[in-house]
């Protein structure tokens, strides 16, 4: 683990149990994953809700002529992305089937494993992308809040005061 801070003060043995507690924790961030993973799943449920209007990229291309008469008669009034709730689901609980959720020590993998999810994220030579996965800078701030608010609540379970916050 890199060393964040290095100070010279009275009371080293006990700044440093303290650094020590935060490294392990800064190394070990599944006690982060639950805030962020809800932050990111809220971002999924507007995606799908905006129809990509509330990502980055932008509101999702309509459907083709021919596929939203097809779409029409097979699943009508249901909105794009959502002929069923496979991958809506899958993106948006990770309790869903398809849903990939795992917390590790370092590192957070959330997504989806229903076959055809890649080809909107992506598009074809057939089909314009329409991204699931497309988040505005609103929605990172909120994730990098919600990882900021985990942080600094266990910098103050350790005893340290953390100013400005």
């Amino acid at each position: 683990m890199a060393q964040f801070f290095s100070f010279q003060v009275d009371g080293v043995e006990e700044f440093n149990r303290g650094f020590n507690r935060i490294e392990g924790e800064l190394d070990d961030l599944r006690t982060l994953w639950p805030e962020v993973s809800k932050q990111f799943y809220q971002s999924e449920v507007e995606q799908f809700g905006s129809e990509g209007g509330a990502g980055a990229s932008g509101r999702w291309a309509p459907l083709s002529v021919a596929y939203a008469k097809y779409k029409a008669v097979r699943f009508p009034n249901l909105p794009t992305l959502k002929a069923t709730t496979s991958l809506f689901d899958s993106m948006t609980n990770p309790e869903a089937p398809g849903a990939i959720f795992k917390p590790e020590r370092g590192e957070l993998t959330i997504g989806s494993s229903v076959p055809y999810g890649v080809y909107h994220q992506r598009g074809t030579s057939r089909m314009p992308a329409r991204k699931v996965i497309s988040l505005s800078q609103e929605q990172k701030r909120r994730i990098q809040k919600a990882l900021q608010a985990g942080l600094v609540a266990f910098v103050r379970k350790q005893g340290f005061q953390v100013v400005g916050n």
